[in-house]
């Protein structure tokens, strides 16, 4: 048999809320601004050098020629001709990535001094000069912590000019292939001189906004934590049934979404132990993708109808955006208070009831 939610004209419900996400999960980070977002990066590095070589540093014998920052964009969320420009300052205050979330983010401290010149940008690179004076205090503290600042490390902030939201991958300082390296040449004159490639310790990014108004939209945005919950009905169900498939289908509001490159075209989907607490289930590791063809995202959470007709509490669905720690993308659905019933979500559920 088949219980369809449209047809039935069963009660259900949808909205969503903002979860407070740790920064220093994702494997990507993001730079730029559009209408409703910015996004800063933070790098500490940790640069490792003989001591001989450092006490040369100190004595002014060793110095540093330039520095040089390469990064290889990932992401890209609005036009790609579209403008990014982005300041860089000292970081005057202690930070880390592990537990690092919004609330972190108004106790950051940073000299108001752009150190950064010569900055381009094109679709396979983005690159600036760093003040030499800057990894010279950095290399002095190394040496000798009385005699320079402590290191930080930099703030990568958005211009008001910049236009788009731009992704990389995030470094790993174990790691020879990461794509964010400083290149620092010193020199010893008239007797050596040297290249040193390094990629930042810690390398996270922050992201800050506006949530959009609540409305008859069921919206996911990346970098803000934004889910959505959902709720169906289903006591008309019979008890003693097997569940073969349950389609659960969400129809996309094209007018209020703006996707990125990668797309955010997947949703997770878990059962909630709770629906006022938003806790999740013990079997929260078992997720059920649903995957986006044309406007519609779908899957089949059979499992989950089959759980609360074995006598699970019906506490709905909880749903997220696949990548929400890697993109900054506002997905928006049609929810369940919509004008238009025939957009609002779908499940579709056949079964088989027992004798």
């Amino acid at each position: 048999q088949e219980l369809d939610s449209y047809q039935a004209n069963i009660f259900q419900k949808s909205g969503y809320y903002q979860d407070k996400i740790k920064f220093g999960l994702s494997n990507v980070v993001l730079i730029g601004k559009n209408s409703y977002a910015e996004s800063s990066i933070l790098m500490r590095y940790r640069i490792n050098m003989p001591d001989s070589l450092l006490a040369l540093v100190k004595s002014g014998k060793y110095i540093v020629k330039s520095a040089t920052m390469q990064m290889i964009p990932r992401y890209l969320l609005g036009d790609k001709t579209a403008n990014l420009n982005f300041s860089v300052y000292q970081v005057r205050s202690n930070w880390s990535p592990v537990g690092f979330d919004r609330d972190s983010i108004p106790h950051l401290v940073y000299d108001p001094i752009d150190v950064a010149s010569g900055l381009t940008v094109n679709d396979t690179l983005v690159k600036f000069n760093i003040k030499n004076d800057v990894v010279t205090q950095w290399l002095k503290y190394s040496a000798d912590s009385n005699s320079a600042p402590k290191n930080f490390g930099l703030l990568l902030k958005p211009k008001p000019s910049t236009k788009k939201i731009v992704g990389f991958y995030s470094a790993i300082p174990s790691s020879s292939k990461n794509e964010t390296v400083l290149s620092v040449v010193l020199e010893r004159p008239s007797i050596r001189k040297d290249t040193v490639g390094v990629s930042p310790f810690f390398h996270i990014y922050y992201l800050t906004g506006q949530v959009p108004q609540q409305n008859s939209n069921l919206t996911f945005q990346g970098g803000i934590g934004l889910k959505g919950a959902l709720f169906f009905d289903l006591s008309t169900l019979p008890k003693n049934i097997i569940v073969n498939k349950a389609f659960l289908e969400l129809n996309v509001d094209t007018t209020s979404t703006l996707d990125g490159n990668p797309s955010s075209d997947s949703l997770f989907a878990q059962i909630l132990a709770d629906s006022t607490t938003k806790k999740l289930t013990r079997d929260s590791t078992v997720v059920t993708v649903l995957s986006k063809k044309d406007k519609i995202y779908t899957g089949d959470v059979a499992w989950m109808v089959q759980k609360w007709q074995n006598g699970e509490s019906n506490q709905g669905i909880l749903l997220s955006l696949w990548d929400e720690y890697s993109s900054a993308a506002r997905i928006a659905f049609y929810g369940s208070k919509d004008q238009n019933k025939a957009l609002r979500p779908k499940l579709k559920i056949i079964y088989m009831q027992k004798k």
